[in-house]
């Protein structure tokens, strides 16, 4: 799940840029586009609340469900409406890292580190790879077939998180 987020994420933020440019963003104006991450900022910190609330499955999903919503936006050629699903896609990648990472340590038994450690090299590994992967269906077939694998690549990060509820973990008394 974690390859697959930051994948997603990287890829998506590293060739948005040329359809940003492409609606008549100029360079300098490019910049303030990253202003779309305030809102994950802000929300991120609710993202155990919400892990308690739902369940950590639901809660992956459900944020994961967020970001493809954003994703689909981007396909858009109004400018506000892009730079609305970057910030869904933001705030969905962001609550559903921020909500993995929290199980990760939770279903750890013995070597809680070592878990932390695997889930942070798949992580970032995930982020090479939407930088790599994503740069070369972009220059192939375009950005809207980016965004279809995007989107395939959250819905595999759903599939891998449906059997959560019923992973063995910790006992709860």
């Amino acid at each position: 799940i974690g390859f697959l987020i930051l994948f997603v994420f990287i890829g998506t933020f590293t060739y948005v840029n040329f359809q940003l440019v492409a609606l008549g963003l100029s360079p300098m104006t490019l910049g303030l586009v990253y202003l779309v991450f305030l809102p994950s900022m802000l929300t991120t910190p609710m993202a155990g609340k919400l892990a308690v609330r739902i369940g950590a499955k639901l809660g992956i999903i459900s944020t994961l469900g967020l970001a493809i919503v954003g994703l689909a936006a981007l396909l858009s050629v109004s400018l506000p409406l892009v730079l609305a699903g970057l910030a869904l896609v933001a705030i969905g990648t962001f609550l559903a890292q921020a909500i993995a990472t929290g199980l990760v340590g939770r279903r750890a038994v013995t070597d809680k580190a070592g878990a932390s450690g695997i889930y942070l090299a798949s992580y970032y590994t995930g982020g090479l790879a939407g930088s790599l992967v994503l740069g070369q269906i972009y220059d192939q077939v375009g950005w809207p077939t980016c965004v279809g694998v995007l989107v395939a690549a959250l819905l595999a990060a759903i599939v891998i998180a449906l059997p959560i509820g019923s992973m063995p973990g910790p006992s709860r008394r």
